[in-house]
Parts: structure tokens; sequence; C-alpha cells
């Protein structure tokens, strides 16, 4: 055997094997490195859908609502709403099998898979990583037991999203390698000694790869010819695994980042508006975003009274400084009882009790922050009057009804309200305040949710602007002394009276409804009244009701 022969026998291995090895070495590693990576992904996105379902279970249990087929279903269909939003991409879904393998959705892939291997491979443990076939495609996944609805939780990826690439420096290891051959047999007889140097510092960079996981390590190209080339080659080959494996670092880091922008928004939000309200945003989708749902709400609107003069009288950062203060001393009342704030209109604020959460209670918890509302204002007033500033004095209104609640406007700007008459009418109760001259007005439809142990005065029965109907308002009050007492006893009685037609008798007691509440502006507004309708009576047809000819 020539010598070349034998130089090629013992060159050539040592060449080749070192580069396969390094090279499926360093494969290995990086195939392990991106298992590693995908099944902490995996997982992560897998536990977030189970934490979604347990809130829903929770919501559940909580409202006393789990045995109720019904709204389980509507849980359920909600958990497979929120899989399609966090799904990784068109091939990258969720899959739900309870443990009889009928698939729960999605339905179009299959709808039962217990005879399926890999169904047998996730029955028998709790949370895992599994690779399987399934309709034709190798995929990866990571799947968790939620116990309450007896269903496997399966996330899905086909393999080939997360090995692709190194697949790809898989072959083009083997054409390095095969290029190395062929580069090998023609120049190793006339250069072993320039191969020596080049190969050995292949080699070396290899085990550096190899020993540290350092996939940023080169090697040195000491020449412009095929040895300089196969460096090259090699040094492409290790930067594609490095490509790889830190895309797929890159693709973990963007999904923590999305994870902490979402409770970023909570943080901002949530001082605005109740949790309950982002989880529908951030669980709801597109289109679905501008459905809205009737639900009986209470809506309570309060107003700053002469703002206009309070704003002419004080600088313009001083007066954004006062009006935030109490801003955040109101909204803070109003979420405390359960409430959110719907929108704030100049110095005038819109709140909603009963939406999109219903507590049973909302309209007893609008009636008690009303009463806190204007209980803070006396405290807020003092530190007014302490930095020389103007009290303020406020009306507050409350309605309750059915309304139309959802995220109204465009693709550009939503805003989570609602419409409809009882809102109107609510305003109207806040604007009533200002002609009879009391701090809360509540129409019946409150009182009525609200409970009849609440302390009121009945005012008037009122036909406001737009309606053809009359509406009972009562004056909320909280505590009263025993001569206040005694006068809403004469007012209540002169108000029957009143509307018996007997105005001249009415008339005597609405003037001593007013002498014992100290100038009450209820029962001066009714002694006007009544000498109109004495001078002027009203016609034989008269009901009783007022009609307000203004907002």
């Amino acid at each position: 055997m020539r010598i070349r022969s034998k130089v090629l026998l013992v060159v050539l291995p040592l060449l080749i094997f070192p580069a396969f090895l390094i090279g499926y070495t360093g494969l290995i590693s990086a195939k392990n490195g991106i298992t590693k990576v995908t099944k902490e992904f995996l997982s992560y996105k897998a536990a977030e859908m189970y934490k979604f379902c347990s809130r829903q279970e929770d919501i559940l249990v909580e409202t006393g609502l789990a045995d109720i087929g019904d709204y389980r279903q509507i849980a359920q269909r909600s958990a497979q709403e929120y899989s399609d939003i966090i799904r990784l991409s068109e091939s990258g879904y969720f899959m739900a099998f309870d443990s009889t393998g009928t698939v729960i959705f999605p339905t179009e892939v299959t709808e039962n898979i217990s005879e399926v291997d890999f169904y047998k491979q996730i029955t028998q443990s709790e949370s895992g990583l599994i690779t399987f076939e399934f309709n034709g495609d190798n995929r990866i996944g990571y799947f968790l037991y939620f116990e309450p609805w007896d269903w496997y939780i399966l996330l899905s990826e086909r393999s080939d999203v997360f090995y692709e690439n190194a697949n790809n420096i898989r072959k083009q290891m083997i054409y390095t390698i095969g290029a190395t051959v062929i580069f090998a047999v023609g120049i190793i007889l006339f250069f072993i000694k320039k191969l020596t140097d080049p190969i050995g510092n292949v080699v070396n960079t290899m085990k550096v790869i190899t020993s540290n996981n350092d996939l940023s390590k080169r090697v040195r190209v000491e020449y412009d010819d095929e040895i300089g080339d196969l460096s090259n080659q090699f040094n492409h080959m290790v930067g594609d695994l490095e490509f790889a494996y830190n895309q797929i670092k890159q693709y973990a880091f963007e999904s923590v980042l999305a994870q902490k922008r979402e409770e970023r928004i909570r943080h901002v939000f949530q001082k605005y508006v109740p949790g309950e309200v982002i989880d529908e945003v951030l669980k709801a989708k597109g289109d679905k975003l501008l459905i809205g749902k009737k639900q009986n709400a209470t809506i309570l609107f309060s107003d700053i009274r002469s703002f206009t003069t309070l704003a002419e009288s004080l600088p313009a950062e001083e007066l954004v400084t006062t009006l935030n203060t109490y801003f955040n001393i109101m909204v803070g009342v109003i979420m405390k009882h359960k409430g959110i704030i719907d929108k704030f209109m100049g110095d005038a604020i819109m709140a909603l009790f009963g939406a999109p959460v219903q507590y049973g209670d909302d309209s007893s918890q609008a009636v008690k922050t009303s009463l806190e509302m204007i209980h803070e204002l006396e405290g807020f007033n003092k530190n007014q009057v302490r930095l020389g500033r103007r009290p303020f004095k406020i009306g507050i209104g409350l309605n309750t009804g059915n309304v139309i609640v959802g995220n109204i406007g465009s693709d550009q700007k939503l805003e989570y309200t609602c419409i409809g008459d009882a809102v109107n009418l609510a305003s109207r109760m806040e604007g009533l305040t200002k002609m009879y001259g009391v701090p809360i007005i509540i129409s019946e439809h409150t009182l009525n949710q609200a409970g009849t142990d609440n302390k009121t005065r009945e005012l008037d029965k009122v036909r406001v602007k737009g309606k053809e109907q009359g509406v009972k308002v009562y004056e909320l009050y909280d505590e009263a002394a025993d001569g206040v007492t005694e006068g809403y006893e004469i007012f209540r009685e002169a108000l029957r009276i009143y509307q018996l037609r007997d105005f001249e008798r009415a008339l005597k007691l609405f003037g001593d409804s007013k002498n014992a509440l100290e100038n009450d502006e209820p029962s001066t507004l009714y002694i006007n009244r009544c000498r109109q309708y004495i001078q002027f009576p009203p016609p034989e047809d008269w009901d009783g009701v007022f009609t307000a000819k203004t907002k």
C-alpha cells in the first residue's frame, strides 16, 4: 500500500471522525437545549390555560353556580375561547379531552382519541412533555390534568417548528463532512504540513464548543484556500446552530415580556377599573369586544355645584390639584363598594354597580356609596377651608334598571360603558337635586331593590323630560336628630294632603315642616306650589305628578 494511501487512511479518519463527533455532539447539545426551552415554554403556556380554567371554576364555586350545567358550559366555552387567544400558531393549538378520550375541543380535528397511542401515554400521569404522531404530523407537546372538569389540557406544536434549524444544521454537517473528505483526498498528499495546523484548530474549537457548550466560538481561518473554506463552513454551521438556539431563547423571552406587559396593563387600569372588567377584556378577542349584553344595574351620577364659579376662583394648576384630590377620594369610595368608574365628564362622575359582574346587592352598595361620598366630602371640605379654598357642594342621583353594557366604540378606541333609559333617568335624578335642594335623590326603582330599611323621604312624583310616566323620587339621608325626624314626618303628611288637592291645609303643614327643618328647601318649593295652585287650581284630571321641563 502506498504511503499516500496510508496517510489518507490515517489522516482522513482523524479529520472526519472528530468533525462528525463534534458536529453530532454539538447538534445533540443544541437539541437538548432546544428541548429544555421548548418544555419550559409549552409548560408555561399550558399552565396559563390551567390557571384560567381554575379561575373559572373558582368563580362558579364562589357564586354557587358550580352544579348548574349551563353555567359550567359557559365557563368551559370561555376556556375554549381563551385557548384560541393564547395558541402558539395555526399549527400550535390546545386540545382538551376527558378521561374517556372524548375531545372537548377542537372537535374539527377529531371527536375521540381513546384509540390513539398518545392518549394512553397521557392518561398514565397528570403532566409532562410528550412527543407523538397525530394526523400525519410529528408533534411535541405538554399536558396537564384539570381534575374539576376531568380535562386533559394538551398544548402541542409540530416538531419541525422547534427543530427545523437543528435539522438544517444536521444536513449542513453532512454536507460539510462530505466536502471535507473530497477536499482532503485531493490535497492531503501535497499539503500535509498545511493541513495539520488548520485541522488542529478546527478540532480544538470543536472541543471548546462541546466542553463549554459555547456556540459563540469560531475557527480561526488561517489560509485562503479549501481549508479556509472548511473553517468558514464549520463557522457557518455553528452560527446557524447558535442562531436557532438564540431564536428559541428569544421566543421564550418575548413570551415572558408579553406576560409582563399584561401584568403592567392590569396594574395601570386597576387604578380605575376592577379586575373583573380587565379579565373580560383580556379573554375576549376581536369583534367580540363590541358585543353588548343586557342586565340590571344601578347607575350613579354626581356633579359639583357651581363648578364654573369655583374654577374661575382658582389658578389652573391649583384647580387641577384640588379636582384630582376630590376624584381620588370619590373613586376610592366607589371602588370600595364594588362599583366601576364609567367615565369622568368634566367635574361629574358616572359610576356603575352590577356590571360586568353582579353581586346581588349592587343597588344597596350604590346607596352606601352615595352616603359615604357625602360623608367623605365633609372631610374634604374641612381641608379646603384650612387651605383657604371654597368648599365643594355636590349632588348625587341614583337609578336602577336594565341597561346595555359592553365595550362601545371603534377599533381605535373602546370604552366599557352602559346605555339605556335607566342611565338617562339616573342623570335626571342628579339634576333634580338642584331643584329640590338636597344632596342625594334616588328613584323608586333603586329604593325597591336596595330595601325600604334605608332612611328616605319621598319628595315628589316626577315626570322627567322625555318620559310619559311619572316616577317617585326620594331624598336619601343617613341619620337625623329627633327634631329633624319630626320635621320629616310633618313633611310626609303635608305631601299626602297636597296629593289630595287640599292645598290650603298642605300649605300650613309645609310651613310647619320648613320651620322644623330650618328653611327646608323641599318645603319651600311646595309652599310656592301650594300658593300657585290655590290661586290657579290644577285641572280635574291632575294626578299629582310634577313635570320637570329641564334636564
